[in-house]
């Protein structure tokens, strides 16, 4: 054994002569208590306190050799059962329990309690019994943790680790950060080694992982990191910008775990650990790659096939399971961008870079969020957090991108913008601005301004006849043209209530008798004619020619213009995006002198003096070559030649009021929920219609907002693309007018009505217009069967779930004058034979469907109704998205549709 020095050996002694328990000895000195108890029994029976062996008789006469055979040695005594009893029993603090516990729950430490006890209770022990019988009353019971359990597809855990060593560029070996996900159902993890973590570098990762597992889940746990959350809380985490709208990309939601809380996202920590100690630990890799290599190849030869611990299954066999309900991949990759926030300058701009953008209708001085991405730039409200405005990224430093509208009064274009004004109104305004700003410069902007200002206020028509006068008689005052423009107005209303009373023969409401000639000859006469008599539409003063000019102005092409008059540019001569510099036409100048502003349509030729709109230069070019023309005129030929394409005689998204005249059109909106929209929804799958009807058609389930924002009434129901077509020089092209969704809730249905959809004309559409039109089997079976018209949305989506795409619906029970003109313009391009109308079975259905019949009749259809009484169809079906597959493919069979 081991023999401590004499001294040590002496201080043992002395100390448990002195009666010194044990513990404190060791205390003391630092001697093991074995030690210590070892050399008390060799101190003899003063120190140990056992009675000596040696002086027993029976040890005497084993030593003497004596013999005596009546003295046997006792049996050995079994071993007495000694109840192994706490500790805290044995302790002398044990009569004081009840009083020690209550000064514990106070919070008082054991010194504290050991002086109490001394001086109120005459405690004689030692602090060390104190101390101990005090720290078996503080230990707790270990904690009890719940178990988590998750669906197939519902949540993946994400966390950071460190990676093996790797061969730096430095020329060191560092530990590169290692990033795990895992999915809590399966245990498949994506694994992958970075240098350095940034914002884009974490949401980069997520996609890899989504990649790798060919699917998303619904939800990401993560822990409060930078790069994922920005403020961490109990309640409302703030999400880093760029993550948020990544994961809202993926339609995935992050659950952030609660700060110092890392069993909530134990999978992942557990998978961490597990990699480094399997597959990393005692390895050093050349190269960063070379890592993520092996990490792939692990985690698919022996991480996959491994059997979970827990579960008892292989991980793979788990992973194929799960992944049929993991959410599919968008069709587009994430946009990234960095957020930034603005102060807007008194301009009206802000300075993103070395260029400036137009921030309206962001207040002056206010704070703007700023989206930069690599093309583009968008700015939105900090609140909302909702796109106000979106510019092109500009490529060159100085540049303002702001539209006309935006812009604070700039003496140095205002001209040109009051020329494009007066352009608008009419050619006799636009000549006597002209002569006024080349009579006085920028001096006669004030006239110019009242001039055009009368348009506020008054027709444009009396506006131009006015200054046609004034033109004519050499007036320069605008008072006295404001004079002549209010005594015209007076008189058009006088005669406006003159004439209220009387019958008159020529109005803008009353149809010319030509065509009533025209409708008498075809009907009367019994013509063979397919389409009735129609109207060519010319762009002259009656039609409407304040709107149709300044259509043409805003809508043609200065790339154009130069394609067709051959102008030279000046590629040098370059300041903003949204300017070019030409050499001027009408002058001899060889160094470019014309400034052409591409975003308002103006021009201004310093050479010789002109300047004005994109109309008025065409017509000084056309001038110059001895055609002499109107301003109408010229904006005529603009359209034929290309220049101003948005122009057509029939607009297949607008049509023409009988009652006024005027042309109305659902406007075309940007915004795109498709992509958004879930086509496996069980509603969906109990009306048997299926995903790729509904992608076909661009419907599905509208998920709640996942990220707190303020909700549209389209959220949580089944949302109905409605889209339209526009006909340009490329051809025909679908255009997104509106969305409306279907109330899955009685709550729904209470609040917003069982369908709600942004505002938009149903009248002047049919449902399923643009498939119609550009879809090749639809234009089969429409020459082959006729068109089919229905009523709702989900009687197009059965019908063409059963294979007939030759289906619109009129969106209701009834037929505008609207969607006749449209089925008219329909028919020469795809040429159906004839129009079925499949309507509901209820009394409305039957009344439109009479109704619908007797107007398309009228304009020379072909059409036929669906008969519900022949047809052996239960009564229980009210509609055809009543009607199964089955019957309906019957149906069509038969011919009866």
């Amino acid at each position: 054994m081991n023999v401590l020095k004499p001294s040590l050996q002496t201080t043992i002694k002395t100390l448990l002569n002195n009666e010194i328990s044990q513990r404190e000895i060791e205390r003391k000195i630092g001697i093991d208590r074995k030690t210590i108890r070892r050399y008390g029994r060799l101190s003899g029976p003063s120190a140990t306190g056992e009675a000596d062996d040696s002086k027993s008789p029976i040890f005497q006469e084993v030593a003497t050799g004596s013999d005596r055979s009546s003295v046997q040695n006792p049996p050995p005594r079994p071993p007495a059962f000694e109840a192994k009893m706490p500790k805290h029993v044995r302790s002398a603090c044990e009569s004081h329990r009840e009083w020690i516990e209550e000064q514990v729950r106070c919070g008082r430490n054991a010194m504290g309690i050991y002086q109490d006890l001394v001086e109120r209770h005459s405690f004689t022990h030692r602090y060390n019994s104190v101390k101990r019988f005090v720290r078996l009353l503080k230990k707790k019971d270990p904690q009890q943790y719940d178990r988590l359990e998750f669906l197939m597809g519902e949540e993946a855990q994400v966390d950071y680790g460190q990676g093996a060593p790797t061969l730096h560029s430095s020329g060191k070996y560092r530990r590169p950060r290692l990033f795990v996900m895992t999915l809590k159902y399966s245990g498949r993890a994506f694994r992958k080694v970075v240098w350095n973590s940034s914002k884009e570098t974490w949401c980069r990762l997520h996609e890899g992982a989504f990649r790798y597992f060919s699917g998303c889940t619904q939800y990401v746990t993560l822990d409060n990191l930078k790069e994922g959350v920005i403020k961490p809380d109990i309640y409302e985490p703030d999400l880093n910008p760029l993550y948020a709208a990544m994961l809202e990309h993926y339609n995935v939601v992050a659950d952030p775990a609660r700060v110092n809380d890392p069993d909530r996202k134990g999978t992942v920590e557990n998978a961490i650990k597990y990699t480094q100690d399997t597959a990393l630990k005692g390895r050093k890799f050349e190269s960063i790659e070379a890592q993520n290599e092996w990490l792939v190849h692990w985690e698919d030869r022996w991480a996959s096939r491994r059997i979970h611990g827990r579960i008892k299954r292989q991980v793979e066999e788990l992973f194929q399971e799960e992944k049929p309900y993991l959410q599919p991949l968008p069709l587009e990759s994430f946009r990234y961008f960095q957020q930034e926030t603005r102060t807007v300058y008194d301009d009206g701009t802000i300075q993103v870079g070395n260029s400036y953008y137009a921030a309206n209708p962001a207040p002056l001085g206010s704070k703007a969020a700023v989206r930069i991405y690599d093309d583009q730039v968008e700015i939105l409200d900090p609140i909302r957090m909702e796109v106000i405005r979106r510019h092109p990224k500009s490529r060159r430093p100085g540049s303002l991108m702001m539209d006309p509208a935006d812009r604070i009064f700039n003496p140095s274009r205002e001209t040109d913008r009051l020329l494009a004004q007066a352009e608008c109104i009419g050619p006799h305004t636009f000549d006597l601005c002209e002569t006024w700003f080349k009579e006085e410069g920028r001096s006669g902007q004030r006239r110019m301004y009242a001039l055009v200002n009368l348009v506020r206020h008054h027709s444009a028509c009396h506006v131009e006849k006015a200054a046609e006068v004034a033109e004519r008689n050499g007036l320069r005052s605008s008072k006295a043209i404001r004079r002549i423009v209010e005594s015209m107005a007076a008189e058009a209303g006088e005669r406006q209530v003159e004439q209220a009373g009387h019958l008159t023969q020529e109005h803008a409401l009353i149809r010319p008798g030509e065509d009533y000639a025209a409708f008498w000859d075809q009907y009367a006469a019994q013509a063979e004619s397919s389409t009735p008599p129609v109207r060519t539409k010319t762009l002259t003063r009656e039609s409407k020619p304040v709107t149709q000019l300044r259509e043409v102005w805003q809508q043609a092409s200065w790339r154009k213009v130069i394609e067709v008059f051959q102008l030279s540019i000046d590629q040098q001569r370059r300041s903003r995006d949204d300017e070019i510099w030409l050499q001027s036409p009408f002058t001899q100048e060889q160094r470019a002198s014309m400034h052409v502003s591409l975003s308002a349509n103006v021009y201004k030729d310093f050479s010789s003096g002109k300047g004005g709109g994109i109309i008025q230069f065409c017509r000084e070019m056309l001038r110059q070559q001895g055609r002499e023309m109107s301003m109408f005129e010229v904006a005529e030929w603009m359209v034929g030649q290309g220049i101003c394409t948005g122009i057509s005689q029939t607009p297949p998204s607008c049509s023409v009021s009988r009652q006024t005249g005027t042309i109305t059109a659902n406007r075309a909106i940007e915004v795109d929920l498709r992509r958004y929209l879930r086509c496996n929804h069980p509603e969906m799958a109990r009306r048997g219609i299926s995903a790729a009807t509904c992608r076909y058609l661009g419907c599905g389930f509208l998920p709640p907002k996942s990220n707190g924002g303020s909700a549209s009434p389209l959220n949580s129901r089944l949302v109905f693309q409605i889209r339209g077509v526009k006909e340009n020089g490329q051809g025909l092209q679908p255009i997104i007018l509106s969305h409306t969704g279907r109330a899955l809730m009685p709550e729904q249905e209470g609040l917003d009505g069982k369908y709600w959809s942004y505002p938009f004309r149903k009248g002047l559409e049919i449902y399923n217009q643009d498939q119609l039109l550009l879809d090749p089997e639809a234009s089969r079976q429409m020459s082959a069967f006729g068109l089919v018209l229905v009523e709702g949305f989900f009687d197009v989506a059965k019908l063409v779930e059963a294979g007939c795409r030759n289906v619109g619906a009129l969106m209701g029970a009834h037929i505008s004058a609207e969607q006749v003109e449209r089925l008219a313009w329909i028919r020469p391009r795809v040429g159906f034979s004839r129009i079925v109308l499949f309507l509901d079975r209820d009394e409305a259905g039957r009344k439109g469907a009479r109704r619908a019949f007797d107007q398309l009749r009228r304009h020379n259809f072909e059409v036929s109704i669906f008969d519900w009484d022949r047809n052996t169809i239960p009564g229980t079906i009210k509609d055809p998205a009543d009607m199964s597959v089955e019957q309906l493919q019957q149906l069509r069979v038969q011919g009866c549709f």
